[in-house]
This record gives C-alpha cells, structure tokens and sequence, in this order.
C-alpha cells in the first residue's frame, strides 16, 4: 500500500511537472514607443495671369492665382520675391521686365514694383501686402494648423505714363516665387 501511494503521489507530481513546465517557459518583455511629427508645411500655387492688359493707374488682379497650405504647426508662414528666374536683368528686382518671348530684352521695365497680397482668412491667416524684391517677403503668417486651406492671392502692378511700351510682340513679364516655412 505504502509502494502503491508513493508511485500514485510520483505520478501526480510528475503531472502536475508537466502541466506547469509549458507556462513556466514563457516569458515575457515589453517595450515603450514614443514620437512626434517634425514641424511640416506644403504649399500649392496655382494659376497665372498672362495676356494682362495693364493700364495706366492701379492694376489689381485678385481671381488668377491661388495659394493652397497644409501645415501642422501654428506659426507657418509663406513668403514671395523675384527670383530673377531665366536670366532676368540685374537692376530689375521685383518689378516687371521687358520679355521677348525666349529671354529678358537688354532694357526696359516696369518702374514701380509688383505688389503681392496674401489674404487673411480668420483664425486661420494673416495677410499682407508686400512689394517684391530679390528676397523674401511675408505675404502670411499662420494663426492655426491647417489643412489644404485654400486663398487667393492679389496681384498689383502700378503703371505710370513714363512706362514704356515694349516693341512688337514682347510683354512685361515676372516670375513670383512662393516659399513656405516652419520654424
């Protein structure tokens, strides 16, 4: 009897090894994820004004070009100059130029400068008016984090009667370049 009860005691611990020994094997370990979004903006511009027919006086032209800004950090803003893109003449910063179809004439431009005016949209941006120049001007600063958040832009160019007109078939010409920024 003793014999019988120590091979059924050696039996159930031998069980009870067995059940136990899968659940002792697992182990366990965790690890900890954290981040955060770097400072981001994406600008879109669309839209250009070509075949102006400028005036003597104030120009203004608010429904041709449009500026889209996606950013996630309050504070963005969106600057605009005169890059003197495709050789554009020194001397000619910010204001229109004589243009001949394939490249910037020797002479001739605009004497006042191009105005570029951002729009505000509450809550969202404030706008400004600037004249251009070969650096960067403020035309918005973001009052929000935004989302594809769409306004229009006002272009405004003053002509004077001691402008001259370009021969042919030249026009006055510009390229407005946008620059967005985070800090």
């Amino acid at each position: 009897m003793k014999i019988n009860l120590l091979v059924v005691i050696s039996l159930m611990v031998v069980m009870s090894a067995a059940i136990v020994a899968p659940v002792m094997a697992a182990t366990t370990g965790t690890s900890e994820i954290t981040g955060n979004p770097g400072a981001a903006i994406d600008i879109g511009v669309t839209g250009s004004i070509t075949g102006w027919a400028l005036a003597v006086g104030s120009n203004t032209d608010s429904s041709s070009v449009s500026l889209t800004v996606s950013s996630n950090k309050l504070g963005w803003t969106v600057a605009v100059k005169d890059a003197m893109d495709d050789s554009k003449i020194s001397g000619t910063e910010g204001k229109m130029a004589n243009w001949t179809g394939s490249a910037y004439a020797a002479s001739g431009n605009l004497a006042a400068a191009m105005h570029v005016i951002g729009a505000s949209v509450p809550s969202k941006t404030t706008g400004a008016d600037r004249a251009l120049s070969g650096s960067d001007q403020l035309i918005e600063t973001g009052l929000d984090v935004v989302s594809s958040q769409s306004m229009g832009i006002t272009i405004g160019q003053a002509v004077a009667y001691t402008d001259p007109r370009v021969p042919g078939s030249n026009v006055y010409r510009m390229i407005v370049t946008f620059t967005g920024s985070v800090a």
